[in-house]
């Protein structure tokens, strides 16, 4: 097999991941906190592959009148409790489990400045400015919120989940976070820009197409003419 068809079929299989990368941005456009990923063509000496970047932009917030959501107007990520370690994000669509603690929609345990899960019990409760939470107007805790030195050390997990890959020092709590109770943030995929890089993706992968069909007539060509000589 030449090397001008490997670096074909490389190309063509990295359009194909950028095209799946801008698609799952669309899918999400409408996803409580979600982040897009931005994609990038990466070029070896015969292969191509594809880089993917989180964008950490702030999506638009809205109000939706539940005591029990918030939103970070700025920078920061929530703090949340996993069985495999601490974990961040941004979506603060939140609930109460039936034990009584502040969980998220996947009923994971939202963790307080004091690196504990908020215990609510009964009473009302809301999630006031600041990330203070109340139950029947008295303080409980205050939500965890934190900033990292290198974002580009952030990596997605899944359902809004980001995990941190760097050292544990890199770590860093928001002294006065930007917390606004009752509201949560959307996606930062703007539809209409993605639908434009969903094209050009698609003319992209359509041209690459057409060069990789040209090189196997070409082969099937040669191959048919050594044939040809062998009989």
């Amino acid at each position: 097999m030449s090397d001008s068809f490997i670096e074909a079929y490389s190309a063509l299989d990295a359009r194909m991941k950028i095209v799946d990368v801008i698609t799952n941005n669309l899918a999400n456009a409408n996803t409580i906190g979600f982040k897009r990923d931005f994609a990038h063509i990466l070029q070896g000496e015969t292969e191509f592959d594809v880089g993917t970047q989180m964008d950490l932009s702030s999506g638009d917030l809205i109000g939706t009148g539940n005591n029990l959501d918030a939103a970070i107007n700025g920078e920061g990520f929530f703090a949340i409790e996993t069985p495999s370690g601490e974990r961040y994000t941004r979506a603060g669509s939140f609930g109460v489990n039936a034990a009584g603690e502040l969980v998220t929609k996947d009923s994971l345990r939202v963790l307080s400045t004091s690196n504990q899960p908020i215990a609510i019990g009964d009473g009302k409760v809301e999630i006031r400015d600041g990330g203070v939470v109340t139950v029947d107007d008295n303080e409980v805790a205050t939500l965890k919120v934190v900033t990292f030195d290198d974002p580009s050390k952030l990596q997605k997990e899944g359902f809004q989940r980001l995990v941190w890959n760097g050292n544990p020092s890199g770590i860093k709590a928001v002294a006065d976070p930007q917390v606004q109770g009752g509201y949560t943030e959307r996606s930062n995929v703007n539809a209409i820009d993605e639908m434009v890089h969903l094209m050009a993706a698609y003319r992209e992968f359509e041209a690459v197409q057409r060069t990789l069909k040209t090189l196997v007539t070409d082969m099937n060509s040669k191959l048919i003419q050594e044939l040809g000589r062998l009989t």
